[in-house]
């Protein structure tokens, strides 16, 4: 239901306003648990070490200040309430989280060493133990009107830092928010797909898979009050799936600058603010809800005044017109009761948070990866190609194919181009009936040829893009052809589909 109470000038001050950060008190134990230096001797990955880490609260982290993880080699961090949720950490992961786990349902938090095949000196070693208390913390509320109209909602742009704030996407990997909820970025969680909270209202964490730590140095902020409040910052890659969270939620917001006041203009505010929301039901306590109200007038420089209704735990939100979908601000403070009065939120024309925008716009170029095509296959399967690890420059990725002859090892070679339009055979894609291999196509140049026989039904290689600047941005193609005496065709061999890697930085 849209609330039209405030059409005006909004009557609260800016001195009168209150930050919405839902503050959850947390408690940090130093502890000394190392594993030592163990060694895998066998031929398989092996779990060397396992400890249950005591954690009294409601949520769980715990930050590793010393590792050794050779090449295969990573921890495996669950809940002892929740094993099968689990995050996957190696060396690459924990340097780039500054050594911080992810958030995990408290009690106890299980740390398993999973060593490499034939692998030595694996090693880790935790100095502290987070314990978050989220149960029963009541926040101020800032309603419009003598109801809470706030509804359910599942916008996938949206998060929720930590237990305490709102955030959102603008890139696969920016991200927004209030300046007074970003202090820094140490040991800061973003949350996506939150889980409803429980019969007690207490916050439950999202899945690992849906949990990002964020960058270290990428934090810009201000907090200075109405109109005066931003931030800018930037998520690292999930450590179980390797992808900025853009790319796992398949959407961001665009920020464009508020047009002028007008009459009936109609504000939504998205986030994680504590209240039940029109259900009454405590399980919506700090998930994602939303409504839309009124545009109200406002004096104040660079701020922008809503009758909206918001929470703690609402500051950093999106302030989005409802017009457009676009986003026009960030939510930063609450003013409304149920007599009147507006909640208020910062504009994105301010020409400082602009330029920080900007700066972390301009930090990365997302690289990726994706298929496309059909293969070709025998009795055996349709040779399939995936690719796993991070493409970005230093970093390296591996391609594999599934779906080969598994009888004996056959002769194959990956096919590496950089064009899907030409080849040395003629232009792209190509029919190879004339070769001898009906029913296969060429989706990619025929550049260079890497050889990879088949084993056990698969082959495989992986490749360290070097550290260079040139590299970033550029596509390389694969595909992959094998012998296969059991293939319907005169050559006997079979061609997976094909496979891009975008190169990032």
């Amino acid at each position: 239901m849209q609330k039209t109470t405030l059409v005006a000038v909004a009557v609260a001050t800016a001195s009168s306003l209150l930050a919405q950060q839902a503050d959850h008190p947390i408690d940090r134990t130093p502890v000394s648990i190392d594993s030592g230096y163990l060694a895998n001797p066998d031929a398989v990955e092996r779990v060397l070490w396992t400890h249950d880490v005591p954690i009294a609260a409601a949520w769980a982290q715990l930050h590793f200040n010393t590792w050794n993880l050779p090449a295969g080699s990573f921890l495996r961090i669950a809940s002892t309430q929740r094993l099968h949720w689990a995050q996957r950490h190696d060396g690459t992961s924990l340097l780039d989280y500054e050594g911080w786990s992810c958030h995990f349902l408290g009690g106890a938090v299980r740390v398993e060493l999973v060593a490499a095949p034939h692998s030595n000196a694996n090693r880790i070693a935790i100095d502290t133990a987070v314990g978050l208390h989220v149960d029963g913390v009541q926040q101020p509320e800032t309603i419009c009107g003598p109801t809470d109209d706030r509804v359910l909602s599942t916008d996938p742009r949206a998060c929720r830092i930590n237990s305490s704030c709102s955030a959102w996407l603008y890139s696969e990997y920016a991200v927004g928010t209030a300046g007074h909820c970003m202090s820094s970025t140490t040991g800061q969680i973003l949350h996506f797909n939150v889980p409803l909270s429980t019969g007690g209202g207490s916050t439950v964490p999202a899945h690992p898979n849906d949990q990002y730590a964020l960058q270290n140095g990428t934090l810009q902020r201000l907090n200075a009050g109405v109109g005066q409040d931003w931030s800018s910052s930037a998520a690292l890659r999930n450590s179980n799936t390797n992808l900025f969270p853009g790319q796992a939620q398949g959407t961001w917001y665009t920020v464009v600058n508020p047009p002028a006041f007008g009459a009936g203009q109609t504000i939504r505010i998205t986030g994680y603010g504590t209240g039940n929301g029109t259900s009454g039901s405590p399980t919506w306590n700090q998930v994602q809800k939303t409504h839309t109200g009124t545009r109200a007038n406002t004096a104040t420089a660079n701020a922008l005044s809503y009758a909206t209704d918001t929470t703690g735990g609402n500051s950093g939100s999106p302030v989005i017109l409802e017009s457009s979908g676009q986003v026009i601000g960030v939510h930063t403070h609450g003013g409304c009761s149920s007599t009147g009065g507006a909640n208020s939120g910062t504009s994105a024309a301010r020409t400082d948070w602009t330029a920080a925008r900007a700066t972390t716009l301009a930090l990365h170029t997302v690289g990726g990866f994706s298929t496309f095509g059909a293969g070709c296959g025998s009795p055996s399967g349709v040779p399939a190609m995936a690719f796993t690890g991070i493409p970005e420059i230093s970093r390296s990725f591996t391609v594999r194919v599934t779906g080969l002859n598994p009888s004996g090892s056959q002769f194959g070679s990956f096919v590496l181009g950089f064009s899907t339009t030409m080849s040395t055979l003629g232009p792209l894609p190509l029919g190879l009936g004339g070769l001898g291999l009906q029913g296969c196509t060429l989706f990619v140049a025929n550049d260079v040829a890497d050889s990879a026989s088949t084993s056990a039904g698969q082959a495989q290689r992986t490749y360290t893009i070097p550290n260079a600047a040139s590299f970033v941005g550029t596509d390389n193609f694969f595909q992959y052809f094998a012998l296969d005496p059991t293939a319907p065709n005169t050559v006997r061999a079979v061609a997976s589909n094909a496979g891009r890697v975008r190169v990032g930085n």
